[in-house]
Order: structure tokens, then C-alpha cells, then sequence
């Protein structure tokens, strides 16, 4: 098992959840892992968790995701928006979609997310959304993924361009397509292996805007992190205002699923991360995100 959460000097926000069904992608188990609201107390229950967002999808969006809706989320989590934070996200392709935003938030939604379509990041209707987020103060969540099977919110080259357009939005950002950047060396593969060479996009936009973060949930994140444990801690310690702990659950791992395995949290222990540190990483900067 590792390192546990008690070992941890603060209970730790998961700021990367859903609800619904997922597709496996573990080599032994097939089909779809299903999580409802009670599975996901229990995972925080287990792994000390004190709060979580869960995030919905855009209708349609990814066909290996079930994700509860964003109506059905809102109404599940209605009694236990102190410990269960909802983000819900319209299609950027649907009608009014600001004026469902509004009445989302108008029910409790407090950020926009996941948004993952197969859309460039730059897509004029994507830009629309995140205005509309911007206008309404609360932050958004987005999965940027270039292949091979399929692309989401894809083009980040463009990325600076849009942080340039709205200055006021906390922007999250995650998923392969963006972590593969952490290395300047970046290449075809969604989950590149190695030490990171020279700095990537990621540095560099980090550096660049105070209100870009990230978030370190799933393979990807994970990923960018245990390739190089030497550039990991050196990584963390300098942009330890700007990251997020997050696990993807009720997603699979190599080694079980994400969240209770600890897979995340036991990456961060064994860095050698301050105290300060890790407060910052695993609760204080989502609380400042969601404030």
C-alpha cells in the first residue's frame, strides 16, 4: 500500500471526480466500471478526502463515458454541497448554451467542467463558454487530448491566445495533450516515457499567466509526474501555487483505480515536498480556486 493519507498534513481536496459509468481500459478488466454518490463517500471516507468536485461531461461528448448528466448531478449532490462540489458543462454546440450555464449555477453549479469535445481549444463556441464563465466569476476545468483515437479541446499551441482573452477565468487544465507538454521534446505518443528534456509549453504558459492551473488527475498527470521524480519535485516546488490534486476516480490505474489506490497521493509523499508545500497542492490552492 505505500505511504498512507494519514501520513498527509492536511485532508486533501480531489478537485477531479464523476459519477456515472466509465470504460476500462485495464488489460483485465473489461467493460464499464459504474460509481454512484454512496461509492463515492466511501472512496472518501477510506482515503480521508474532505471534499471533492465532481464533474460532468458535455451530452455525447466521449463515447466511453457515461457520466451522469448535468441535471442528475446537481440534483444527487443537493444535500452535500459541503463535501460534493458540482461542475457541469453544456455542449458548446447546443442552443443557449449561456443561458444554461446561468441556470446551472442558478442550482447550485459552482464551475464549468469537464470540457472535453472534440473541438479546438480555439473554437469560437468553446470561446463563447468560457466567456460565459468568465462573466459569471467561476473557474473551468478543461481535458485537452491530440489523439490517436480521438482529439479533445485539442490545438494547445493556441492556449496562450485564449488565456489572453479572458484574464479574470481560472482556468484548469489536464489531460495528455497537456502534459506531454511538460517536456520540450513532446513527440507523437499521448503518455511519453524518459527523463523530461529542456522545458515544455506547460512551463512556459505557467510562468506566463497567473491564472492558469493544473491538474495532476488520471494517467496523464500521473504520468508527467513519475517519468522524471528529480524534475517532478523541482516541477512542484516552483509552480506549487498553480497545481491541483486530482485522481480521475472512479477511472482505472495499472494497479487498481484512481484514488484508492493512492497511486497520486504516494507520488507526492515519496517526492520529498515540504510541508507547505503539500498543504498548497492538496487542499489550499482548490480552496482558492473555488473561493
Amino acid at each position: 500500500m505505500g505511504n498512507s493519507v494519514i501520513d498527509l498534513p492536511v485532508q486533501p481536496i480531489d478537485f477531479h471526480t464523476h459519477l456515472g459509468e466509465v470504460r476500462s481500459f485495464h488489460p483485465k478488466i473489461k467493460g464499464w466500471i459504474k460509481a454512484e454518490l454512496n461509492d463515492l463517500l466511501q472512496y472518501m471516507n477510506e482515503t480521508s478526502i474532505s471534499k471533492v468536485v465532481v464533474h460532468s461531461l458535455p451530452p455525447r461528448s466521449d463515447p466511453f463515458s457515461r457520466v451522469v448528466s448535468n441535471t442528475r448531478l446537481l440534483r444527487i449532490t443537493r444535500k452535500i454541497r459541503d463535501k460534493v462540489v458540482p461542475f457541469c458543462c453544456p455542449s458548446p454546440k447546443g442552443k443557449n448554451i449561456q443561458a444554461t450555464l446561468r441556470r446551472f449555477l442558478e442550482e447550485g453549479c459552482k464551475g464549468l467542467g469537464e470540457l472535453k469535445t472534440r473541438s479546438r481549444v480555439d473554437d469560437t463556441r468553446i470561446l463563447a463558454l468560457l466567456k460565459t464563465a468568465e462573466d459569471l466569476g467561476i473557474p473551468a476545468l478543461i481535458h485537452v487530448e491530440e489523439g490517436p483515437i480521438f482529439s479533445y479541446c485539442y490545438g494547445v499551441e493556441s492556449l496562450a491566445e485564449v488565456l489572453e482573452k479572458f484574464p479574470s477565468l481560472k482556468l484548469i487544465v489536464h489531460g495528455p495533450g497537456w502534459w506531454k507538454h511538460i517536456s520540450d521534446d513532446s513527440g507523437v505518443e499521448a503518455y511519453p516515457s524518459g527523463p523530461v528534456r529542456g522545458e515544455g509549453l506547460v512551463q512556459r504558459l505557467l510562468r506566463r499567466f497567473d491564472n492558469l492551473y493544473v491538474d495532476i488527475s488520471a494517467a496523464s498527470g500521473l504520468n508527467a509526474l513519475s517519468r522524471d521524480l528529480e524534475h517532478a519535485r523541482r516541477f512542484l516546488e516552483e509552480f506549487q501555487d498553480k497545481v491541483l490534486y486530482g485522481t480521475d476516480f472512479p477511472c482505472l490505474s495499472s494497479s487498481g483505480q484512481f484514488g484508492i489506490d493512492r497511486s497520486h497521493i504516494n507520488l507526492l509523499l515519496n517526492l520529498g515536498l515540504g510541508t507547505r508545500v503539500l498543504r498548497k497542492i492538496l487542499r489550499e490552492n482548490a480552496e482558492r480556486v473555488l473561493r
